[in-house]
């Protein structure tokens, strides 16, 4: 299969679930507790005012109405409107880019976390320092994401000054000081998993036979670790990598929350003890997406680095 074939296959899944996504977005706010209506007029509204704004926003119709209603709102971009009346389009928008932001700084750490700590263990292993990883990865594993930041507040942020405790602060230097300890501790939590999935991948690869043909023929050096080790080592691992991202797409909430970043999983928090049913409902489709997102292009890049994952 080519890799036109791969990437069109891949699209036309992603589109079966995100579909599949909206709908269980959908019913999920259908059957949570509340009437929208009656959340945004307040416990003392008339009956009549309640009827009249469920009818302006279409909740009198049947559910397969409102949901052909509410998928047709979310392809042009209209999520809604929050209890405070604000466009949940635009709490999304002034959230998104924290929340992106301290993604990308957790994945970086993590990823560059794992491929030294798997590759120095893989390279000595069985020995003093394999066994030192292992230890500390097992223990890193059961350590919660609000404990290690918690811990990085007293023990690092407090003492010396150097990060903001909550917030993100004004300037680009002071979001980037600020989202430092929210990135470690995301990259300490996920970290762990990559570890010990790439340390095992590692070990295969360099005990296979093509390893041991390409130092025969002397290849060696940065040639041998990135055309036959690590080309090979990578496949498992970036599908673990995909659906970690999955995760860490909700896992952002506790990150936001221990350090009171601005961002979706914040306004997510704060929705949720409002009881602001168009804001759940739109946060949560935009982390779904991402979730679907991440395990697709995750898969694709593994068929593209190994044809063999893909049937004829």
């Amino acid at each position: 299969m080519t890799a036109t074939r791969i990437l069109l296959a891949r699209v036309f899944q992603l589109v079966l679930v995100l579909l599949s996504v909206t709908l269980v977005v959908f019913v999920l706010t259908q059957i949570a507790p509340g009437d929208a209506a009656r959340l945004r007029l307040g416990p003392r509204a008339s009956d009549e005012a309640v009827s009249e704004l469920r009818h302006q926003l279409g909740l009198d119709r049947s559910l397969p109405q409102q949901y052909l209603d509410y998928l047709n709102r979310v392809l042009h971009g209209d999520f809604g409107t929050s209890i405070d009346g604000r466009s949940v389009g635009e709490i999304i928008g002034q959230g998104i880019g924290n929340t992106v932001w301290l993604l990308l700084g957790t994945l970086v750490l993590a990823v560059s976390a794992a491929l030294v700590l798997a590759w120095t263990a893989a390279w000595f292993r069985d020995r003093f320092i394999d066994h030192a990883i292992r230890l500390g990865i097992l223990l890193a594993l059961f350590l919660p994401a609000f404990w290690v930041g918690f811990l990085l507040i007293r023990l690092i942020a407090i003492p010396t000054g150097w990060f903001p405790v909550s917030g993100l602060g004004s300037g680009p230097t002071e979001m980037f000081r600020s989202l430092i300890l929210p990135s470690v501790t995301g990259a300490i939590v996920l970290a762990p998993v990559l570890v010990r999935s790439l340390r095992s991948s590692l070990i295969d690869v360099l005990d296979s036979e093509y390893v041991a043909v390409a130092r025969s023929l002397g290849v060696g050096g940065s040639a041998l670790i990135v055309r036959h080790v690590l080309r090979n080592a990578l496949g498992p691992v970036l599908t673990l990598l995909a659906l970690n991202i999955g995760y860490l797409f909700f896992g952002v909430v506790i990150l936001e929350a221990t350090f009171d970043i601005p961002g979706l999983g914040s306004a997510l928090v704060e929705a949720s003890a409002k009881r602001d049913v168009y804001v759940v409902q739109g946060i949560t489709l935009v982390f779904a997406t991402g979730v679907v997102v991440a395990n697709v292009i995750g898969e694709t890049v593994v068929s593209l680095l190994d044809p063999r994952t893909v049937s004829a």
